[in-house]
């Protein structure tokens, strides 16, 4: 009994820098911005704080330029769930093609696919504006060759630049969604689709009854954590359009940082860091319920 409680007393103080880390790098700030939320403080004037009850939040929901359920909102979910429906949708399209045994230099195809995840987001915002750029973008040096002459003006349109957004940011989060579909699919006994074949199964009822359902997991996985992400993102709208134009591209973590330093009032950005990480915990909660529901089956 000694012995155990030795090695279990051990065991604490080897987790114990760990926890201390967890505990000021992430449940600190988490708890300091949940207190921020309920104060009237500005940056210039950090030291002076007043309990403001839930002002920054009717603040946050009654504004009318921008308006949170007019444009934050809807610009948030369109660009979550067409950035989420991409990145998911591509990324099993070729895990599903380079699974297959019949597809020569597959390492090297997987490597190629990781790539665009690996480079900065901020590289990527900067390559995709200039590719963008009305005047000296490669996109409408194309079109032009091609004859087109009303040429988009890509992000400065309010009509395309949540779209061209969209694809960027599917161009940079796709290969996420290949590495933890590749796994699903590696994951499954290749016996179980000889015996399909053997059966008489077709390519689609093998892709439906079989590869999909046991797919199930992974595919909760990505979609949560994806939106997650997504919901997150930054960088990539901030450093591309900040938000513009007319407040078309401006998504809920865009419009944290633009109140909590572009214009000071560090209580409503931090009002909306709750409203972000409410949604993450539903997703997060979300996520637990479906996964042991698949666990329980």
């Amino acid at each position: 009994m000694k012995i155990k409680t030795k090695n279990m007393i051990q065991g604490y103080i080897f987790i114990l820098p760990i926890v201390v880390l967890l505990l000021a790098l992430s449940f600190y700030p988490l708890l300091r911005t949940i207190y921020l939320s309920f104060q009237n403080v500005k940056l210039s004037t950090m030291n002076n704080m007043k309990f403001s009850g839930l002002k920054n939040y009717k603040v946050l929901f009654t504004r009318e330029e921008p308006n949170f359920f007019k444009t934050i909102l809807p610009n948030t979910i369109y660009y979550v769930v067409g950035s989420v429906v991409g990145q998911i949708s591509i990324g099993f399209l070729l895990a599903f093609l380079v699974n297959k045994k019949s597809i020569k230099l597959r390492g090297i195809f997987r490597s190629i696919t990781i790539l665009p995840w690996v480079v900065s987001g901020i590289i990527i915002s900067i390559s995709w504006r200039f590719m963008y750029e009305p005047r000296l973008g490669i996109l409408n040096f194309l079109l032009g060759k091609l004859g087109v002459e009303n040429l988009p003006t890509w992000l400065n349109d309010p009509k395309l630049v949540l779209p061209c957004l969209i694809v960027a940011n599917i161009w940079h989060g796709m290969p996420f969604s290949f590495i933890i579909q590749t796994s699903g699919l590696q994951s499954i006994d290749e016996d179980i689709y000889e015996a399909a074949v053997i059966d008489g199964a077709s390519g689609w009822q093998q892709l439906r009854y079989i590869t999909l359902p046991l797919l199930k997991q992974f595919l909760v996985m990505n979609l949560v954590m994806t939106s997650m992400n997504t919901i997150n993102s930054f960088d990539l709208i901030y450093a591309t359009t900040k938000g513009g134009p007319l407040y078309m591209s401006e998504v809920m973590a865009v419009h944290m940082y633009r109140r909590a330093f572009d214009f000071g009032k560090l209580g409503e950005g931090a009002a909306v860091a709750v409203v972000i990480l409410i949604l993450n915990l539903f997703l997060t909660i979300t996520y637990l319920k479906l996964n042991r529901e698949k666990v329980s089956k």
